[in-house]
C-alpha cells in the first residue's frame, strides 16, 4: 500500500492509498519491506489522527479511500440535541381604578363663577336697573391625577352631560341719585367637594383576587350641577 495523496473536502480530511501487492519500501540499510512494513505505516498514520484507528486492523487491507468527518460535520445531528425550555415568567395584569374620598355636597349653592348678567345704577342718576338675558349653564367636575370625566362624575353624583337652560329677568330696586349701586346675576345649583384616590391592581394569571394599592391622592376637587334659576348679589 501506499499514499497516492491527500485533500481536504467539505470539511472532511481524506487520504487517498493505493493497495500494492509487491510494494517495496527501502531502508538505510538496503533491506527491503513488504506489505507488512506499509500497512505498519498506515497504523502510525491512525495514531496521528489521519486515518481513525477503527479503520485499520492487521489483519485487514487498508481501505482504498478513508475518511474522517470534524465535529461540524453533521450538523443536523447536533441541531437535534434536546433544548431545556425557560420557564417563563408568571403573567399578570395591572389595572388601575379612581376612588372618590371625602365628598361633600352643598345644595342651593351660588356660583359667583358663572355670572348670568349685570346692571349698574350710577350715582347722580338715581332710579332702578333691569338684567334681561339667557343662559345655558354645563356640569362642571374637576379631575386629576389622570382620570378622566367619566371616570369620575358617575362617583360624584352628577350627569355631566346635563345643563340648565333658562332666562334672568329681574329689576332693581330704586335708589336715590345719591348712591350707586351695580347687581349681577350667578348659576346656582349643587357644588361638590371631593378628592381622587388613584388606585393600582394587579391579578396574576389564574387567580381570583386582584391586589390594590394606593398610587396617590388628589388634592380638594369641586364639581358643579346647575339648578333652573338664579341669585342675585350687590
Amino acid at each position: 500500500m501506499r499514499i497516492k495523496y491527500l485533500e481536504t473536502d467539505g470539511g472532511h480530511t481524506v487520504l487517498y492509498v493505493e493497495s500494492v501487492e509487491k510494494a517495496q519500501i527501502t531502508s538505510e540499510s538496503g533491506k527491503s519491506m513488504k506489505k507488512q512494513s506499509a500497512i505498519a505505516l498506515a497504523l502510525s498514520l491512525a495514531l496521528t489522527g489521519i486515518i481513525p484507528a477503527h479503520a485499520m486492523s492487521p489483519d485487514k487491507a487498508a481501505p482504498d479511500v478513508v475518511t474522517t468527518a470534524n465535529a461540524s460535520s453533521n450538523p443536523s445531528k447536533a441541531d437535534s440535541l434536546p433544548i431545556s425550555p425557560a420557564t417563563p415568567a408568571r403573567g399578570s395584569v395591572t389595572y388601575y381604578r379612581y376612588d372618590v374620598i371625602d365628598l361633600k355636597k352643598t345644595k342651593n349653592w351660588t356660583n359667583t363663577k358663572k355670572q348670568l348678567g349685570i346692571c349698574k345704577v350710577s350715582k347722580g342718576v338715581g332710579g332702578s336697573c333691569s338684567i334681561n338675558a339667557g343662559y345655558s349653564i354645563g356640569t362642571d367636575v374637576s379631575v386629576s391625577l389622570g382620570a378622566t370625566i367619566n371616570d369620575i362624575s358617575g362617583s360624584v353624583g352628577f350627569n355631566r352631560h346635563y345643563s340648565a337652560n333658562g332666562s334672568v329677568s329681574w329689576t332693581s330696586p330704586s335708589i336715590s341719585k345719591k348712591s350707586a349701586a351695580t347687581y349681577r346675576a350667578y348659576a346656582v345649583g349643587t357644588k361638590a367637594t371631593y378628592k381622587i384616590r388613584k388606585m393600582k391592581g394587579v391579578k396574576a394569571l389564574g387567580q381570583k383576587k386582584t391586589r390594590w394599592t394606593t398610587v396617590s391622592t388628589s388634592g380638594t376637587l369641586t364639581a358643579f350641577s346647575p339648578n333652573i334659576g338664579f341669585d342675585i348679589k350687590k
